[in-house]
C-alpha cells in the first residue's frame, strides 16, 4: 500500500498501519515469549534512537485514533529540532510504554 500513489493523509495512515502492526508483533513476541520473562532472560534491544521519533510516531497513530472520536490530540513535540533526544535503549518498548501511559491516562479522564 505504501509503494502506491498515495494522499500525504493517507501516506500517513499507511505508515500509522505500519508503526502499529509493528507494536502488535512486538506484543505478541513478547506474549508468545513469556516463558523467558518468568525465567528471567527476556532480551531486551540497546540500540541508539531518537526518542523524538517515537513520541511522534505514537502521537499521530493516538491523534488519528481521537479524530475518528471527534477529540483533539495536541502534541508539542517538535521532530528534528536542536531538543531532539537520542538515547539507547529498546524503542519498541518505549513506544509500547508511552502508549499504555497515554492511552490509560485518557481513559483516567473520560
Amino acid at each position: 500500500m505504501a509503494d502506491m500513489n498515495l494522499t500525504q493523509e493517507q501516506k500517513e495512515c499507511a505508515e500509522n498501519i505500519q508503526r502499529s502492526a509493528n507494536g502488535l508483533l512486538t506484543v505478541i513476541n513478547d506474549i508468545l515469549d513469556f516463558s523467558k520473562v518468568e525465567s528471567g532472560h527476556l532480551d531486551i534491544e540497546e540500540v541508539q534512537f531518537s526518542l523524538s521519533v517515537i513520541v511522534e510516531d505514537v502521537s499521530k497513530m493516538l491523534g488519528f485514533a481521537a479524530e475518528r472520536k471527534n477529540l483533539i490530540f495536541e502534541s508539542d513535540f517538535n521532530v528534528g529540532t536542536e531538543k531532539d533526544l537520542i538515547v539507547m535503549g529498546d524503542p519498541g518498548r518505549v513506544r509500547q510504554i508511552i502508549t499504555n501511559l497515554l492511552t490509560n491516562s485518557n481513559q483516567v479522564h473520560q
